[in-house]
């Protein structure tokens, strides 16, 4: 099952269909969570009809779009897709194969190309291990190191996610009081304290790069602090032995907070008691 989670990306959301639609793999069933659009999107789910399973619901979140997407999915195996990213043809065919030949794992990540949306021009891609110039395609299990507050990974985003059902279960649903900030962190996070996985040293994924992306890439929002702080809560509320890990992330993004007080950078209300707590 592939969940693709939507807001007001009208202008390009019939790629990541197209791309979902077009695997060599099959069967595929595509689910599209739209979030409360207040753009044409829903005009362009509506027309793709009986091709993909439209949930259109209130603005609530990335937290509430992943909760209600796999409730709906029936695939053993999931993978997240943002609307303004797009799967390379065969990602679904190389991500089924890991989980067939390696049956231990919980989790599958990959690289992504960092793209243009525009121009189509290629921007760099994501690198998953710290100090090394290249990816290496390699068995995971950080467990341990998690446990201790360490993570010598640099996990993927959304689009470069796949999970074995049994381990999202044990995941979601989510706590879906933190509307504005991005689920991905907490799921990764917990993934890999509960099972082992797999990292894939392929581009499966193309990321959409442009003016309305929330951080990547863009050197006026680098770093958003509620996105850690966040992730950090929800991970010491539902796992506690993650607590060393939560606290690593806790104290990014405390200092980065802590930094945006000496700018004109304005945080939510919320997330402010949030913090305080």
């Amino acid at each position: 099952s592939i969940i693709i989670n939507n807001f007001n990306y009208g202008r390009v959301i019939n790629r990541a269909f197209d791309s979902a639609l077009g695997q060599t793999y099959t069967p595929v069933e595509v689910i599209v969570v739209d979030d409360g659009s207040t753009d044409y999107s829903r005009e362009i789910i509506r027309s793709y009809g009986d091709l993909i399973n439209p949930i259109f619901k209130p603005i609530g979140g990335q937290f509430s779009s992943f909760n209600i997407g796999f409730v709906q999915a029936k695939g053993e195996i999931i993978c997240f897709l943002d609307a303004d990213d797009t799967f390379v043809p065969n990602k679904l065919e190389k991500i089924a194969a890991c989980f067939e030949q390696q049956p231990d794992i919980g989790w599958c990540f990959h690289t992504i190309e960092l793209q243009n949306i525009k121009t189509c021009e290629t921007l760099g891609k994501t690198l998953a291990f710290p100090g090394e110039s290249n990816d290496r395609s390699a068995s995971c299990d950080f467990r341990r190191a998690i446990r201790r507050g360490q993570l010598p990974f640099y996990p993927a985003s959304t689009s470069g996610l796949c999970f074995h059902r049994n381990l999202l279960q044990q995941v979601l649903p989510m706590t879906e009081t933190f509307a504005n900030t991005s689920a991905d962190r907490y799921v990764r996070a917990a993934a890999m304290g509960l099972a082992p996985g797999y990292f894939l040293a392929e581009e499966l994924t193309i990321q959409g790069i442009h003016d309305s992306n929330i951080s990547t890439l863009r050197k006026d929002r680098p770093f958003i602090p509620e996105r850690e702080i966040v992730a950090a809560y929800l991970l010491r509320t539902h796992f506690p032995d993650l607590s060393q890990y939560a606290n690593r992330l806790y104290a990014r993004g405390l200092s980065a907070y802590q930094r945006t007080q000496k700018t004109s950078t304005v945080i939510e209300p919320e997330y402010e008691g949030l913090i305080q707590d």
